[in-house]
């Protein structure tokens, strides 16, 4: 499910991230990140957001997170804005790339 709750245009969270305002964040597995993820966002895996990586220390940073489906997603936000971080689970990949968002290999 893509921006549980309200429908997020691609556009303008690439262009958040290349103002500095937020980070798109793919939470998935190497594999999963080898075979295409959105352009501009960076891999910070699930397992390591658990064990208290974080993306950034400056928590007014909004995120954007992602995943296959959205379930691994939802989890790390859950974390992360416990952390105190803005944090909006857009589900996963295939919404990204429905919503006009690109993606590379």
């Amino acid at each position: 499910m893509f921006g549980i709750g309200k429908k997020i245009n691609a556009a303008e969270i690439a262009q958040e991230v290349t103002e500095g305002k937020a980070l798109l964040i793919d939470v998935r597995r190497d594999d999963e990140w080898s075979n295409g993820h959105a352009v501009g966002a960076i891999h910070l895996v699930l397992d390591r957001i658990m064990r208290g990586e974080l993306p950034t220390k400056d928590t007014s940073t909004k995120l954007y997170l992602y995943c296959a489906s959205g379930g691994r997603s939802s989890r790390a936000a859950t974390y992360l804005k416990g952390k105190g971080f803005t944090v909006e689970n857009l589900g996963g990949l295939s919404s990204w790339r429905r919503s006009g968002g690109e993606v590379e290999n």
